[in-house]
């Protein structure tokens, strides 16, 4: 069975609100256990914060271009340098890490939000993108596959239980605060979902024709995604309704994907370009019609494991 949540995938990608510099929540408990007061900060360049931990801790940023960390134990103070996005991670000897995301922004900036991304190829059809970097580029564009609620959705499997919808931290690929699509597991012990073009319109008809022209001319398509994490766990994808196109971008196969590759996970944006000749066989037998799945997403089934996506598109060279 399948449930459409759209609401809840929109809400997954709603601007992020973040935690003034100078605001803390409420301490947390000391218990053993590593906790930090913020799991994110926005800053201006050259403005500082302050992390405090429930336990003694070694701290580090992804960035410290961006920013800069020192830490004393149970605290540290973060700087901002540049603009962009960090992760700042406290570690324990015995293993623990919790982590904030730190939003850099320029003095008197937006936040990022103006900065559109640039999409690749002479033609594209977007599946996940923000608003911004789609205006930009719509010269390009020759469909969208993105969900509308009304030919086109984002179903979660499994009654819309195997994900939830949860706030997406951070800058998107694109440098702006828009948002992204980020999902994590429930404790179903697996997870799937599926961006499906409907009966209601005739996006699949494009589909059906972009899958055509890809098994005509393999080598002049490419499928793009941005990944981030900060976990380590594993997602497996395939496209135009076929299983026979599954990969996985982690360290180890689920859901019988082979591995395509694996990815940094630092909270930072990895980006793939997954070429479209290796699968031209598979689509070739692709039934690419009313109902298509034009793009699953499988992560591997752990409670609390975490996806992001961002800047999923078909590209034509």
């Amino acid at each position: 069975m399948k449930t459409n949540i759209l609401a809840i995938a929109l809400a997954a990608v709603a601007l992020v609100g973040f935690s003034a510099c100078d605001k803390k929540d409420k301490e947390p408990s000391s218990d053993g256990v590593l906790a930090l007061d913020q799991n994110s900060v926005n800053l201006k360049v050259g403005e500082t914060a302050t992390l405090t931990a429930t336990v003694e801790a070694e701290w580090n940023s992804s960035a410290p271009a961006i920013a800069e960390v020192k830490g004393n134990g149970k605290t540290a103070e973060v700087k901002a340098l540049a603009e962009g996005s960090a992760v700042v991670t406290a570690s324990t000897k015995d293993g623990q890490t919790k982590t904030c995301v730190v939003l850099v922004t320029k003095e008197g900036g937006n936040e990022g939000g103006g900065k559109a991304g640039v999409v690749k190829g002479s033609q594209f059809w977007p599946i996940i993108m923000d608003g911004i970097t789609l205006e930009a580029n719509k010269s390009k564009m020759v469909a969208s596959f993105q969900p509308d609620d009304t030919e086109k959705f984002f179903y979660i499997w499994e009654g819309g239980v195997v994900y939830k919808g949860v706030d997406a931290v951070g800058l998107n690929v694109a440098g702006n605060t828009e948002g992204f699509t980020a999902l994590e597991v429930t404790n179903l012990g697996w997870a799937g979902a599926g961006f499906c073009l409907t009966e209601n319109g005739t996006t699949w008809q494009a589909a059906a024709a972009l899958n055509a022209d890809i098994v005509a001319n393999p080598d002049d398509y490419f499928l793009h995604i941005a990944i981030k994490s900060t976990d380590n766990y594993s997602h497996c994808f395939y496209i135009m309704g076929s299983e026979a196109t599954k990969f996985v971008l982690g360290s180890k196969s689920v859901y019988d994907g082979p591995v395509y590759s694996d990815f940094t996970r630092d909270g930072s944006w990895a980006e793939f370009d997954i070429p479209m000749s290796s699968y031209a066989a598979a689509l070739s037998t692709a039934k690419v019609e009313a109902g298509v799945n034009v793009f699953v997403v499988l992560s591997e089934g752990v409670e609390g494991a975490k996806l992001n996506l961002d800047a999923v598109y078909f590209y034509k060279k």
